[in-house]
Order: structure tokens, then sequence, then C-alpha cells
């Protein structure tokens, strides 16, 4: 099965494992100071959670998805798998574990479309691969996504899978957990934004677009083929470990019409960054279809719940 190559006549697959969390929203005109009391504007309750986020965002840009994912035993976990479900998500391998809360994510929203997020895992904290069992078809997806907010041994275990089927592999480092040097060794596509790029690498942030890809050239000496650093309002960077040496690219992030909320912008990126490589498109052409979906996610309230149809060709200029 190819998946560098030339697009296939069908339906890019891809399996995400990732945490799945309860988004409880509140929207304030500014942030409290420390001991300080605010009255809110307005509170929701959505489907979040980075891996639900981005398998919401692969489907949104027409891939067919399964989630491996754990939710607890209560309301919440029964309302959001059927959220995946509403949302194009194959949801079959999502287990529950009646013994831990669903997780959730405590988000702060201000009039500027800005967050402050607390994740409470739950159930993410012990998400594994128990449940994709042999001969599953979510094992011969083209492209497995996961990221930092399940346990460093899944991680490691989704990148083993990649590396023994043949398929591309995309971490999303976020938050940046340590993992075993092993994960990054060939791993296909590292994303990570300015400061978990830092954190990654032991030293400061990068603060400009140069610096940015001074810092991904970096990020090649873990190991792995390809490295992203999303740069919010200024797109992304990347870097592509080849044969005849590296090479490199910015691309800018399209004016948002407007900016409701940036929650899930990222998540969006990373999801249509996904279904690009799954379909087999350059890779520029992958990181420039995640900068849009992410330019066009922060026109919408909340994360998943708020993604609209996401395009992988470019614009007409």
């Amino acid at each position: 099965m190819p998946h560098n190559g030339l697009m296939e006549a069908r339906t890019p697959r891809i399996t995400v494992v990732g945490s799945l969390n309860q988004d409880i929203t509140v929207t304030v005109s500014r942030f409290p100071e420390p001991g300080e009391t605010l009255i809110g504007t307005s509170v929701s309750y959505r489907l979040g959670g980075k891996g639900a986020n981005q398998a919401v965002a692969a489907a949104r840009a027409g891939a067919e998805v399964w989630f491996v994912g754990r939710v607890g035993g209560d309301a919440a976990g029964l309302t959001l798998r059927q959220s995946l479900r509403d949302f194009g998500v194959r949801d079959e391998l999502l287990a529950v574990d009646r013994g831990v809360p669903t997780g959730t994510a405590h988000i702060t929203v201000d009039a500027n479309g800005e967050n402050e997020i607390i994740v409470v895992p739950g159930a993410n904290g012990v998400v594994d691969l128990s449940g994709l069992r042999e001969g599953h078809p979510a094992r011969d997806a083209d492209v497995f996504v996961t990221q930092g907010e399940v346990p460093p041994a899944t991680v490691a275990a989704v990148a083993e899978l990649g590396r023994a089927r043949g398929a591309e592999v995309v971490l999303n480092l976020a938050p940046a957990i340590a993992l075993p040097a092993a994960v990054f060794e060939g791993l296909g596509v590292l994303v990570v934004n300015e400061s978990e790029a830092g954190l990654v690498l032991g030293e400061e942030a990068p603060a400009s677009v140069d610096a940015a890809l001074a810092t991904a050239s970096r990020l090649l000496g873990l190991g792995v083929r390809r490295a992203v650093i999303t740069l919010g309002r200024l797109g992304a960077v990347f870097v592509v470990a080849g044969e005849a040496g590296t090479t490199s690219g910015h691309v800018p992030a399209p004016s948002a019409a407007r900016v409701v909320d940036t929650t899930g912008a990222g998540d969006a990126a990373v999801g249509v960054l996904a279904a690009a490589l799954a379909t087999g498109l350059p890779f520029d052409a992958c990181v420039a279809a995640g900068v849009r979906a992410g330019s066009a996610a922060v026109g919408y309230p909340g994360a998943a719940s708020g993604y609209p149809a996401f395009s992988l060709a470019a614009e007409p200029t």
C-alpha cells in the first residue's frame, strides 16, 4: 500500500489515538487577575480533547477516521461518543472505563478570542491500544495520529505500530511530554508550537519565523523525518530531511475574516495536515492545507464542534 506516492482513488484512512474531553467553555470580557471573580457572559459544553478535535478535522477534510480513546461510564462519555458519530468519526474503538471519569477541559475565552485552558485527563490517562485488535481496518490506516495528552507508553506504541504497518505517523507533541528517544527515530511528522518546540529541545521558544526555521532544523536532530512548528497568526514553518539534504519553508496564515475562538485551531491544522498526507499530497501542500484549516477554525466558537468543512485544495489566486 503506497503512503507517499501517487494519490489513490479511494478515501484516505486515518486512525487517531488520542484524548477526548468535555470542553466546558466560559466566555468573559477579559481574563481575571489572581483572586479576582468575574461575571461570565456564557457557558457551553462541547466535544473536545486534542485527539477528538484532530479526528473531527480529518473527517471534515474528507478522510475516513477511526478514533481510539477512552471515556468514563458517565453521562458526558455517552454524549461525547454520539458527538463523534455526528461529526463522521468511527467510534467502535472508543472504550468505556467505568472506574474513571471522562476527561474535561476547562476553557476561558476572552473578548479577543484568546483562551486559557486547564485539562483534567480522567479516562485519557489510561488510553492504550488494547482494543485495536488484529484484523481491524483501523490497523491498516494510511496515517496514524497521536498527541501528548495520552500516556507516553501509548505514544510509543503508536509510533511502533505505524513503523510495523508501513504507515505515516503524525505526532503532535502537545503538551510536550518526555518520550523515549526511540519514538522519534524515523518518525514521519512531528508537529509542535513555538513553546513546545522550545521545551522539547530545552531552549527558548523561537520568537520569529527565521528562529522557528532554525529550531525546526534542530528538531530533525531527534531523528524525525519532518518537523512542523505552528506559529499562530504567522502560519507555520516546516523542515524535511531528504537524501540530498534538508528542505524548508514558511507557510503564512491567510487573514482570518473574524476571530471568535482560538481553541482547537492548532488541532484543526494537525487533523487536516494528516488528511492531506494520507492522500499523497506534497508535504508543503499538506502544511499549507493545515494552516488554512487553523485560520478558518478561529472564526467559529469551540473546537471540534465548530469546525467547518475543510478543503485540501489551495484557494485559487
